[in-house]
């Protein structure tokens, strides 16, 4: 976008050619500078016109910096679905509850054989107080000790229409917070495949000597593979591992070796066995519980839904305030301050920048409730608007609703020229009816009346 517009012209280039020499020569270079060129530096000149054009007085740019804040959000329902992958469901609850049992059992046997008396009502009573005291103050430590986890970069990011880096950022804000949801870990690849240049025979032979493996072939077994014809096999090794109890890390080695025969007898050094072990599936790893209860995962899924919509209005109130704080040091028209210096807002810029770095605590605690207001800056829609929106969503839903699981976000996103990994700029950009088709509009807005119209084709 240039920053000088032609209908900005100063008055007294208007109409005006740049000095040129006679006959269509071309001019010699000057050592001075032409009149309407400002003897300002660069930057200063270059700043100007920065506010005076991209922060107009219309705001219209305001639209095309905001839409990249909403690019980073995150609705409630990808937030669950997120949760359910972090935090699935373990057995530790129910082995615990089990021995827990067999325990009492074989003490009761024991008492039996031994002689022991049986207590009274009131050492009985008294017991099961004492019982509900200890399973009270139990109940604050958790059983699951946390597992180890994997979730597929590719697979999760293509699932939840969420970049690499959003996803990361939520698990961030699972280990910052109190209760330490999540430990967090460096990525890992979490999907092993072997492979025996031998056939099935070798596979065989593997498994009886490595126990991962033969965990692995087992599982397969349950869900109706067989391995009778087969030399190869692919699991996910953090999930083998965790089911094991073993950590991933020692596992992987242990497979790595499966690659070397190592000296024996009169074999001198190691030698390829004939197993070819790859591992892919770059994963987010990390360790996490798996016996919350209902009430906490829903306070886990509000605590990231809060986190989320605090983030983006505070992002929206701090580009709010850049766009007054600017646009109160504007120039109606750039030729008004290219020739002299209006050192009074030079010097309030100045000043609005060293209060918002100083204050780095909270840079918005000095500015109005009228700056911080995100409110303010939603245009009210008119009607013919609206109706042009619906329409769209109505055509959009009709047209790709048969070939893509649609929701509201993604439609508002497609409307706003905002790509996602499921619908990336470089395909959905040339869909020119829909692409950017109502930036002018508030981005929740788009949102909510997508949903509804979706919602109404379903019923």
């Amino acid at each position: 976008m240039s920053l000088i517009s032609v209908n900005n012209k100063p008055p007294h280039s208007i109409n005006n050619e740049p000095p040129h020499s006679i006959n269509n020569e071309p001019h010699s270079v000057s050592n001075e500078a032409p009149h309407w060129v400002s003897n300002e530096p660069p930057h200063d000149l270059y700043r100007r016109f920065m506010e005076r054009d991209v922060w107009s007085e219309k705001g219209r740019d305001i639209c095309e910096l905001r839409r990249h804040i909403f690019a980073n959000t995150v609705d409630y329902k990808t937030l669950k679905k997120l949760v359910q992958k972090v935090f699935p469901s373990c057995r530790c609850q129910e082995v615990h509850e089990k021995y827990t049992e067999a325990f009492k059992e074989i003490d009761s046997e024991n008492d039996v054989q031994t002689g022991v008396s049986i207590p009274s009502e009131t050492n009985l009573d008294a017991s099961e107080d004492k019982n509900q005291e200890l399973q009270k103050v139990g109940s604050k430590a958790r059983i699951c000790p946390g597992h180890e986890r994997a979730l597929t970069i590719e697979e999760t990011v293509m699932e939840l229409d969420v970049k690499e880096e959003g996803i990361a950022t939520l698990l961030c804000y699972l280990e910052l917070h109190d209760e330490k949801w999540v430990e967090n870990q460096s990525s890992i690849y979490a999907t092993c495949k072997i492979q025996c240049y031998g056939g099935p025979s070798q596979l065989q032979a593997v498994a009886k000597k490595c126990p991962p493996v033969a965990v692995a072939i087992a599982t397969a077994k349950r869900e109706g593979k067989s391995f009778e014809k087969s030399n190869s096999v692919t699991f996910p090794v953090v999930k083998i591992s965790d089911i094991m109890g073993w950590e991933s890390g020692p596992v992987k080695r242990e497979l790595k070796l499966l690659e070397w025969n190592l000296g024996q007898g009169d074999q001198i050094g190691p030698r390829k066995s004939g197993v070819l072990v790859e591992f892919s599936d770059l994963a987010f790893h990390f360790r996490s519980p798996g016996d919350l209860t209902v009430a906490e995962s829903d306070d886990v899924l509000q605590f990231l839904h809060e986190r989320v919509q605090k983030q983006e209005k505070t992002q929206l109130r701090q580009l709010r305030y850049l766009y007054k704080s600017l646009k109160s040091v504007s120039h109606k028209n750039y030729w008004m301050c290219c020739d002299d210096v209006d050192q009074k807002k030079n010097d309030k810029l100045k000043q609005i920048l060293k209060d918002y770095f100083e204050d780095q605590m909270d840079p918005l605690r000095n500015a109005t409730n009228e700056d911080l207001d995100v409110t303010a800056e939603v245009e009210p829609v008119p009607k013919y608007s609206m109706d042009q929106l619906v329409s769209d969503i109505r055509q959009f839903i009709g047209i790709h609703g048969q070939e893509h699981s649609l929701t509201g976000r993604a439609i508002a996103r497609i409307f706003h020229g905002i790509g996602s990994p499921c619908y990336p700029a470089s395909t959905w950009g040339r869909v020119r009816r829909f692409w950017r088709s109502h930036l002018n509009v508030d981005f929740n807005i788009i949102v909510k009346m997508a949903t509804q119209e979706i919602i109404r084709t379903r019923l």
